[in-house]
Order: C-alpha cells, then sequence, then structure tokens
C-alpha cells in the first residue's frame, strides 16, 4: 500500500505525463510568410524578370529595317577658287540610302529575342521555384529542431518532478542517495542536449536569415504545412513515375525555349549566303554658269554585296550556329534526365517516411509510452528499478524525436516533389 504522500506524488508524475504534448507556440512567422518575404527579398529573380524585359524590347528593335542615311554635301567643288558658279559639275547634294535586311534575317532576329526572352521569364520562374524549395528545407529544418527542443523541455518538466519525488522518499529513508544522484545525473544530461539544440537552432536561424534577413530571428509556427494535393499525387503514383510528370517545369521550358532560339540563329546564318541589298536616291542642285545652264541632277542607286567566299564566313557561322543548337538539345535532355530522377527519388524518400511514419504513430510511440508508465507505476511500487525508468523514459524520448523528425522529414520530401512538379500540381494555398 502506497503512503499517502507518495501517492500524491505519483499523481502528479501521471499529471505532469499526460500533459506532455502542449499546445504549439504562438508565432508571427509562419511557411508561407517565409517563402513570400524570401520572394520579395530574392534580387535574382528580379534581375532575370528585368533581363526578360530586356530582351523583349531588344527582340522588338531587332526585327526592325535599319535606319535610313541622309547625306548632304557639295560635290566638284574647285579648289582654285571654291566658287559654286565656276564649274558647270559644281553640285549641291542631298540623298537618303536605306539598306535592307539580308533575306528574312530581320524577322528571324526578332524572334531569337523574343525566344531568349521567353527562356529567361522561365528561369526566373524556375528560380523562385528553387528559392521556395531552399527556404521550406530551411524553414522546417528549424522547425523541427524547435519542436525537438519543446518536448525535451517537456521531458525535463518529468525529469524534475522525478528528482522532486526522490528527494521526498529520500528524507523519509524509502531510496538511497544514489537514486537521487541518478535522476539528476540525467537531467544533467538532458541540460546539456538542450543546450546543443540550441546552438542547432541558432545555426538553423542563420541559415534562414540568408534568405528572409532578420525575420528569421522572430518567433515560429512550427505548424506542418497544408499540401493535400501534392500528397494526393504522392499516393496516386506509383514508382518510377514517367517523365512526363514534369514536363511543365520552368526550368525545362527555358532550356527548350534557348534551343529554339539557337534553330533561328541556324537560320539566320543560312540568310547569310543571301546577297545584301541597299538603295540609294540623291538629287544635286547646280548653278548656271557661263559654260552650262545650270540643270540639276538625280541620282538612283542601288548596290548589293556578294557572298562569294564562304568558306571562311558564311559556313563556319553555319557550322557554329548547328553545334550550339545540338549543345543545346543535348542540355535540355540531360536536364529532364536530372528532373526525372530527382522526382523519383524524392517520391521514394517520401514514400518511404510516410511508411515509417505510420509505425511510429501505430505502434512505436504507443509501446514506448506503455512501458515507460508500466515501468513507473512499477518504481512507485519498489517493483521496478530506477534505472528501468529512466531508460524507458528517455526511449520514450527518442521515439517522440524521431516520429517528429519523421514528419517534417516527409515534408522536406513534400516540398522537393512540390519544386518537381510545379507545371504539373497547383500551388496550394497554405
Amino acid at each position: 500500500m502506497l503512503f499517502p504522500h507518495r501517492a500524491a506524488q505519483l499523481c502528479g508524475l501521471f499529471a505532469l505525463l499526460s500533459a506532455l504534448s502542449a499546445a504549439p507556440t504562438q508565432a508571427s512567422l509562419d511557411y508561407q510568410q517565409a517563402v513570400q518575404i524570401a520572394l520579395e527579398l530574392d534580387p535574382e529573380s528580379a534581375a532575370q524578370r528585368l533581363e526578360a524585359e530586356a530582351l523583349q524590347a531588344g527582340a522588338v528593335a531587332d526585327s526592325q529595317w535599319a535606319d535610313p542615311m541622309v547625306k548632304f554635301g557639295v560635290a566638284n567643288l574647285p579648289t582654285d577658287s571654291f566658287a559654286f558658279d565656276e564649274q558647270p559639275m559644281t553640285q549641291k547634294v542631298v540623298g537618303i540610302s536605306q539598306q535592307l535586311p539580308r533575306g528574312d534575317s530581320a524577322r528571324l532576329s526578332g524572334e531569337r529575342g523574343l525566344l531568349q526572352a521567353e527562356a529567361s521569364f522561365a528561369n526566373a520562374a524556375d528560380r523562385e521555384l528553387q528559392l521556395a524549395l531552399a527556404v521550406s528545407d530551411s524553414f522546417l529544418q528549424l522547425s523541427a529542431q524547435l519542436e525537438r527542443r519543446r518536448l525535451l523541455q517537456e521531458n525535463r518538466l518529468w525529469l524534475e518532478q522525478l528528482v522532486e519525488y526522490d528527494r521526498n522518499r529520500l528524507a523519509t529513508g524509502e531510496v538511497q542517495s544514489q537514486r537521487m544522484l541518478q535522476t539528476q545525473l540525467a537531467l544533467a544530461r538532458l541540460d546539456d542536449r538542450l543546450q546543443s539544440i540550441g546552438g542547432d537552432i541558432d545555426r538553423a536561424r542563420g541559415e534562414l536569415t540568408r534568405w528572409i534577413g532578420e525575420a528569421a530571428w522572430q518567433p515560429v509556427n512550427t505548424r506542418l504545412p497544408d499540401w493535400p494535393d501534392t500528397e494526393a499525387w504522392l499516393q496516386a503514383r506509383q514508382l518510377p513515375v514517367p517523365p512526363e510528370s514534369i514536363a511543365g517545369h520552368p526550368a525545362l521550358e527555358a532550356a527548350g525555349a534557348m534551343v529554339e532560339a539557337q534553330s533561328r540563329n541556324v537560320a539566320l546564318a543560312h540568310e547569310a549566303y543571301k546577297p545584301q541589298w541597299k538603295l540609294e536616291l540623291s538629287y544635286g542642285q547646280r548653278q548656271p554658269t557661263p559654260m552650262s545652264d545650270g540643270a540639276d541632277f538625280a541620282s538612283a542607286l542601288v548596290s548589293v554585296d556578294l557572298p562569294l567566299f564562304r568558306h571562311n564566313r558564311q559556313d563556319q557561322r553555319l557550322a557554329a550556329a548547328r553545334a550550339r543548337e545540338s549543345a543545346g538539345i543535348l542540355q535540355r535532355q540531360n536536364l529532364l534526365q536530372r528532373l526525372h530522377g530527382g522526382l523519383n527519388s524524392a517520391a521514394a524518400s517520401a514514400e518511404s517516411l510516410q511508411s515509417r511514419r505510420h509505425l511510429y504513430r501505430n505502434q512505436l510511440l504507443p509501446t514506448a509510452e506503455a512501458t515507460a508508465d508500466a515501468l513507473l507505476q512499477g518504481y512507485a511500487a519498489n517493483t521496478a528499478d530506477l534505472d528501468a525508468v529512466i531508460s524507458a523514459r528517455m526511449e520514450a524520448i527518442e521515439a517522440q524525436i524521431a516520429a517528429l523528425q519523421l514528419d517534417y522529414d516527409y515534408f522536406r520530401a513534400l516540398a522537393r516533389i512540390r519544386y518537381y512538379l510545379a507545371g504539373a500540381v497547383p500551388a496550394d494555398s497554405k
């Protein structure tokens, strides 16, 4: 039979154990806010969009004809007198000339610029996806560390209660001082672990500062993201997922646009084999002289360049353009393989983590908690050793921490899936 004060202390221990799942801390920074801040502060995506706008404007300019040339001057002016009315060939000349594009090169240059702009816009979109992935990974790691510290702090309260319980029993002679030292040692070890996690949290905040600045040091809402579309996609698929799953990815769109731009370069290289024309009109005004009535002259000229020597010029430029186009095709194929492999890796990781989460929730955690509770009851009844009680409680703590880490690792894998499926799965609002 338990003494009344021991029964009251034991009830306090069980009450504390039942309250270990405390409410989440109030926080001003959640996952979506962190991503939004990162997007607003990121200079690279803004620079890429400005570059795309510059390429669009340049494409309009490149598709136009060259500006006409206007000339003014004097022709056949005698150098002995510099008189306009002395020689019948002296003229005041005004003219205009227009150089025409070589073949269809103006249109092709404009299309190339628009395709380059399209690639730059797609690269900016991919940069935003990469940024969201990096912030997600860093934010989830920070949240996991904060939740791990919370669990340890809650279990530290249990150890403090156990120390107080043993102190009271020591005063009544029910336990020896070495048992008291055992609980104090376990408490000191837990304090050391809390100190270590505090350093890990500061490092995680420091890494997050790279993207969101001082906001990384605000209180954090550690709630897991709400991504039902991504989870539904994962549950409906079997490995390996087909390459078509990443067909709409911005990185692939950027690579495809660059391949198309290189094809315009090939077409422009073909246009270089065509002649280039230039038209010129001029009017020469003359003054009457004793030898001439001073009739004015009008001139019309057509000039054309002839690309006759092609081996070291046009042929080499065409070969270079074709080589760049082929390189772009191969680079796009390599990117497709890399993204496809990354998606399969992330999906396999998420599936494995989900299975382990289920195992922990349904078997390991309940068993660990039941074992710790049973040994605590045995210790209160002097039928269990203190070492076994502390060991069981520590194993329960480790199981809680492992289950917690699995949750956050699972959502980190989902974040990678969301990056690879950017063109196929709509973004969730939460």
